[in-house]
């Protein structure tokens, strides 16, 4: 396959996404600590720096210990001028909220469904919360707009599958973009949980593979993969809550029997606690949020029914390892909110089944954020977009 070269401009942007990427990652550094971790030549950082100043992206903090311990003048991204929104699009509610480049949350937006959840009614909701937080913010500068939606998400058509009733096959990008006034990224929500992350929880030059895997009331996986996202062909990598389990099970939502999600998700689990509670006399029915202190306490019903989910969710997570060999595991959505007790019960069921040697080779551990991990991945996937857009920075209108 012939492959042409790369224009100058072509090259600048690259450059200029690079810097722009590891200011984020440092939070302050010096024009020598960009040239050391880039690899290019202090003259290009700081004709770059000069550019990113002169849009008010980048702000000078003063003196701070630059390379081999010599003082040097600090730079950081201007958290005070640019903004991009996330928006967390879930089952039962949405959220919309203002960021800053550093993925630092200044405002939001929470609403619940009540009975409408149709397309056609839901998103011009999420529009109207949108316009409401970029006429509050006028002053700033708002860039892009970042969308993180439930499964299966078809990335390249920008179609969604059913996630309530009336849903399927909606093009929810086309939906969302019409009429707004600033650009929309949309990805699924595992993939914007595993990208926060990846930029603001932990180290990623420390992993080859990290997945984060959401559990939640559907369950997915975000595969980050040598600096990227992995989606596919058809951009739905990563759905194993719609792999089998149990060929002989109960019918899924997608057409499978037996599905992981059936057996792990937290509708699984408040299902079988509130079939349990009805059996023994209780009532009323209990919600997801009602669940967390009795796991963590150790009811006996709650805490039995809690040990069963992770043990099916052991079993999706072991097909997780032996597919993707993945460095690091974090659990996120709903069910991380029981606390360590998760990990702990994964880790306890997975030694039991699987070799100690693979076991090893990966460390599970809990979301990084006390917020919903996708719900900043959104904000992410639209600082990502600037970055790469940077014309954004300068008013240019791209899209």
């Amino acid at each position: 396959m012939k492959q042409g070269g790369k224009n100058l401009e072509v090259i600048q942007a690259m450059n200029r996404t690079l810097l722009l990427r590891l200011l984020q990652q440092n939070h302050i550094c010096s024009r020598a600590n960009l040239s050391e971790q880039s690899g290019l030549k202090q003259a290009t950082i700081t004709n770059i720096i000069n550019d990113f100043i002169s849009w008010e992206l980048v702000e000078e903090t003063g003196l701070i210990e630059g390379c081999k311990g010599r003082r040097a003048i600090g730079i950081r991204l201007n958290t005070e001028v640019f903004y991009v929104i996330g928006v967390r699009l879930s089952r039962k509610y949405f959220e919309v909220g203002i960021f800053t480049l550093m993925g630092e949350l200044v405002e939001e937006e929470y609403r619940e469904y009540i009975t409408d959840t149709k397309p056609s009614t839901v998103i011009p909701k999420i529009q109207e919360s949108i316009r409401r937080l970029i006429a509050r913010y006028a002053g700033k500068k708002v860039l892009a707009v970042g969308v993180a939606v439930p499964g299966p998400y078809y990335f390249e058509e920008g179609v969604i599958e059913a996630v309530f009733t009336d849903w399927e096959q909606v093009s929810i990008k086309s939906m969302l973009q019409e009429g707004m006034p600033l650009p929309v990224v949309i990805d699924h929500d595992a993939n914007a949980g595993v990208l926060a992350e990846c930029s603001f929880g932990l180290d990623p030059n420390l992993y080859e593979t990290v997945v984060y895997l959401a559990v939640g009331q559907g369950i997915g996986a975000g595969i980050y993969h040598e600096g990227k996202i992995f989606r596919g062909a058809a951009g739905i990598a990563g759905e194993i809550g719609h792999a089998s389990i149990n060929m002989d099970g109960p019918r899924c939502e997608c057409g499978n029997r037996g599905c992981l999600t059936c057996y792990a998700s937290t509708i699984a689990f408040m299902d079988r606690v509130n079939k349990r509670r009805k059996d023994l006399g209780f009532s009323p029915l209990l919600q997801f949020q009602d669940l967390i202190e009795p796991a963590q306490k150790k009811d006996e019903v709650v805490y039995s029914e809690f040990r069963t989910n992770m043990r099916y969710l052991s079993v999706g997570i072991i097909n997780l390892i032996y597919s993707y060999n993945p460095d690091l595991i974090i659990i996120g959505d709903e069910m991380s909110r029981i606390g360590e007790r998760v990990p702990e019960e994964i880790k306890y069921n997975i030694s039991r089944l699987m070799e100690r040697k693979v076991l090893k080779q990966a460390e599970i551990r809990l979301a990084a954020f006390e917020k919903d991990s996708a719900f900043i991945g959104a904000a992410e996937l639209a600082i990502d977009y600037a970055f790469v857009h940077t014309e954004l920075f300068r008013g240019e209108k791209i899209f």
